[in-house]
């Protein structure tokens, strides 16, 4: 079969090299157009795009419908498969390719549709995950079902780790997917009924001090990579990007300091910040921060 990907990211690669050393043919490569990024607002490729040129593979960045649609007329594939491509695929397109278009999607379909299924689920404290290999249709992730496997989150996974793991994991189903579809065997229907993962903002990642341990715990874990948990201590942003549970009475909110340890109470204990990252500065201990910021013990996080 004559296999293209779609993808604006790495996490695409462990079913690229797998698809590399099937019996499959891997046509070619598409992605989304380089994008203003830094202070500067400097077009840049994003990471899947690098991993291209790196590589010395071509990848194509069409930039609206006419090209897309030229594109795939070009390459003639007969199968697409999208990887956390960001775009939605017009449904006129998805007609023009044999055997359509299939998405990897890194949760259990119907449960957390959209854009940030893996953070959704560390954030809601979920103990389970997985991937689900489904036929793109118009709507947002809907499609009948081909493959799905199942995967249990660690209690330290982060966004970043779970999200390498069910790479791997994907990347057998899509294999499975492909066979089913060779083997005329046809798509699970898709129960409607679900959960929605939209993508992660600013104000989404936000700490609330009000929460459990295990919830803020969750929450520091989901947020890590992008765009990162944060508190306003003083009136001034501080991202946490690793925290430790204590456990003990404390009032939610407030920065204590237990030794050369700093800690910010919750509902039910505290958090020991580990790593921190001042507005405008480098990643730093919590103590270092601490030492630097000339905040009083007591101020209250917001």
């Amino acid at each position: 079969m004559r296999i293209a990907i779609a993808s604006s990211s790495r996490v695409s690669l462990p079913t690229i090299e797998a698809i590399e050393n099937s019996e499959h043919e891997l046509i070619g490569f598409i992605t989304t157009p380089d994008a203003p990024a830094g202070r500067g607002r400097v077009l840049t490729p994003n990471e899947f795009a690098k991993w291209a040129s790196d590589t010395g593979r071509n990848v194509a960045k069409p930039i609206d419908f006419a090209e897309m649609t030229a594109l795939v007329a070009e390459m003639d594939p007969d199968l697409i498969i999208t990887i956390a491509y960001g775009k939605l695929i017009p449904e006129q397109l998805l007609s023009q390719v044999k055997y359509g278009w299939l998405n990897l999607h890194f949760s259990l379909l119907p449960k957390w549709r959209g854009a940030a299924p893996v953070q959704w689920a560390l954030k809601s404290g979920d103990n389970t995950t997985g991937v689900t290999v489904f036929q793109l249709d118009k709507g947002m992730d809907t499609g009948p079902i081909y493959a799905i496997r199942e995967l249990k989150i660690s209690e330290s996974a982060t966004t970043d780790s779970l999200l390498t793991e069910l790479s791997v994991l994907g990347s057998a189903a899509v294999l499975t997917a492909i066979d089913s579809i060779l083997s005329n065997i046809a798509p699970v229907k898709q129960i409607l009924a679900g959960s929605i993962a939209p993508k992660i903002s600013k104000i989404d990642a936000a700490i609330n001090w009000s929460s459990t341990c295990r919830e803020v715990d969750s929450h520091i874990r989901a947020m890590v990579s992008k765009p990162g948990a944060w508190t306003r201590v003083g009136g001034v942003r501080l991202v946490i990007n690793s925290a430790r549970i204590i456990n003990g009475e404390y009032r939610a909110g407030e920065l204590s300091k237990i030794g050369n340890a700093i800690v910010i109470g919750t509902s039910d204990g505290a958090m020991e910040l580990a790593e921190v990252t001042p507005e405008g500065k480098r990643l730093m201990s919590g103590a270092e921060w601490f030492r630097g910021a000339r905040i009083e013990i007591g101020s209250i996080c917001e």
